[in-house]
């Protein structure tokens, strides 16, 4: 009797995350993408307030665009639901109050903490993505973020931390103290990663997986820039309460 042979064992699908081809196949779409939404932000801040506003105003309405889109698809695919249209006009309010409260930072916030801000939303994101990416683990908000894990959610956090103690030596003489940076800097990037989810959450409820897909790797404006929109937002608001 002969033994018969064996098929070789394909790879475990249980294995370590981080050693899953397929989990990270949209990285070098996502990381080129990445490199010229940087080299843009960077010259537009650079090349002074201008050049700033007129890219916000074009990120302003290529978002307006793409929550139409969402519209269409929505009343396309049987109708609104109840809260439907709120959802769509508060997150119309978040865009445009995001425009406004960024372009402040621009005018009077002054050019240093302008570039923190958008290290801070690139850090969070990126240590978020890659952390999640890595570990995986609970879900940080399934019904809403399914892919958001509490390992990226922390990640960002400490990527943010790590930037924050370096950076507060650029801040102005007598900005914020040391710590106080660092503890209002990942607040900050917390607040980021919830203006990611809420975008998240609006797609889900209009059944749409990105806003757009003029992004490669990203999807679309709001999908790329949500997190800085919700600061921007939360800035605006900041300085209509306080001044």
């Amino acid at each position: 009797m002969t033994d018969r042979p064996t098929k070789p064992k394909s790879p475990s699908k249980s294995g370590p995350r981080f050693l899953t081809k397929g989990n990270w196949r949209d990285l070098r779409p996502r990381i080129l993408s990445a490199i010229v939404m940087v080299a843009l932000g960077l010259g537009a801040v650079l090349s002074g307030h201008g050049a700033f506003r007129a890219l916000v105003i074009l990120a302003g309405v290529i978002g307006a665009w793409e929550l139409v889109r969402m519209a269409r698809h929505k009343g396309g695919q049987g109708g609104f639901a109840p809260g439907d249209v709120a959802a769509l006009v508060g997150y119309f309010v978040i865009l445009v109050f995001g425009c406004l409260g960024l372009l402040q930072l621009s005018s009077q916030g002054g050019r240093t903490l302008l570039l923190y801000i958008i290290g801070l939303v690139i850090v969070a994101d990126s240590m978020g993505y890659l952390v999640g990416k890595t570990l995986g683990g609970p879900k940080f908000w399934p019904r809403i973020s399914p892919k958001k894990t509490w390992s990226g959610i922390l990640g960002g956090w400490i990527g943010v931390a790590i930037l924050a103690a370096y950076a507060h030596q650029f801040m102005p003489e007598g900005f914020v103290r040391y710590w106080f940076f660092i503890t209002s800097s990942v607040i900050l990037a917390f607040a980021s990663q919830l203006g990611d989810i809420l975008e998240s959450g609006l797609k889900r409820r209009m059944g749409i997986k990105d806003s757009s897909n003029i992004i490669p790797g990203h999807g679309g404006v709001l999908d790329r820039f949500d997190a800085l929109l919700a600061l921007g937002a939360l800035a605006f608001l900041l300085n209509l309460l306080f001044g």
